[in-house]
């Protein structure tokens, strides 16, 4: 599933190739992917207009059109954007925007588990699906959301409306990193151990985005380009292990990161 160092790079993408090009049309091939707006008002509100500005909260990307309004993308498990300037368009293209000077941009996605959205702010759409603050802001201080809670320190992760943009590999990336064992009880973390995963969620967030999210690239000492149960740790030479916690698969060395 694309997550946020993932959706990054699609804005870096969009940035480069579609702010300012023309929209000369527009088809939503697939209608029933869109919230709250009819295939008829979208293709409405992109042609004839331009892109003016990319932004990003969490996992959704969004795209202010110069007529107004703003265009949202969730990338669900499958998800991308593909800049057309020659060649074929992806066999799964959902929404495929034409420009005038014969380029095009194609949001594809296979299993059709990703959203698209109209909306006057990013504002409408973050309140829209009750998101927490964006992964990259988070602060120690807005894990005390967490606390009191009831669950793992997983979960509460994974769970986008305490912070946006986290999915199953980075939280395992995280928590490999602050040395966090991920079926820590939320209400178990002192203030310590907070700073350690806001300062953990910053720099991995950080780095996987500067490397455009690619595990070949990632740092020596990393869990994500070995993710695999029996592989050794990186950091020192244990056995990884594949458990499941809140609901999801997960990886971990339990010589660095202690069962509670």
């Amino acid at each position: 599933m694309p997550e946020l160092p993932d959706v990054e790079t699609f804005r870096d993408l969009f940035e480069r190739t579609s702010l300012g090009r023309d929209i000369a049309d527009a088809e939503v091939r697939s209608p029933e992917m869109l919230e709250d707006a009819d295939p008829e008002a979208l293709v409405s509100a992109l042609r004839g207009s331009s892109f003016g500005e990319a932004a990003r909260h969490g996992k959704w990307l969004l795209a202010r059109l110069e007529s107004g309004p703003w265009l949202g993308l969730h990338f669900g498990m499958s998800g991308r954007l593909v800049f057309l300037d020659d060649g074929d368009e992806p066999a799964h293209t959902r929404l495929l925007v034409r420009f005038a000077d014969g380029t095009a941009l194609a949001y594809d996605c296979v299993r059709k588990l990703g959203h698209l959205a109209l909306v006057d702010a990013p504002e409408e759409l973050v309140e829209a699906h009750r998101l927490g603050p964006d992964a990259l802001s988070l602060a120690s201080r807005e894990l005390e959301r967490a606390r009191g809670r009831r669950g793992t320190i997983k979960g509460r992760l994974l769970d986008q409306g305490v912070v946006a943009g986290i999915g199953n590999v980075y939280a395992d990336e995280i928590l490999f990193q602050a040395r966090l064992h991920p079926a820590t009880r939320v209400d178990e973390l002192d203030e310590e151990r907070r700073r350690r995963l806001a300062g953990a969620v910053r720099r991995v967030l950080r780095t996987a985005t500067d490397r455009d999210a690619d595990p070949g690239a990632f740092p020596a000492g990393w869990l994500t380009p070995d993710r695999e149960e029996g592989a050794p740790c990186p950091r020192c030479g244990g056995t990884v292990i594949r458990t499941r916690v809140a609901g999801r698969s997960t990886y971990l060395c339990p010589a660095c990161q202690q069962a509670p």
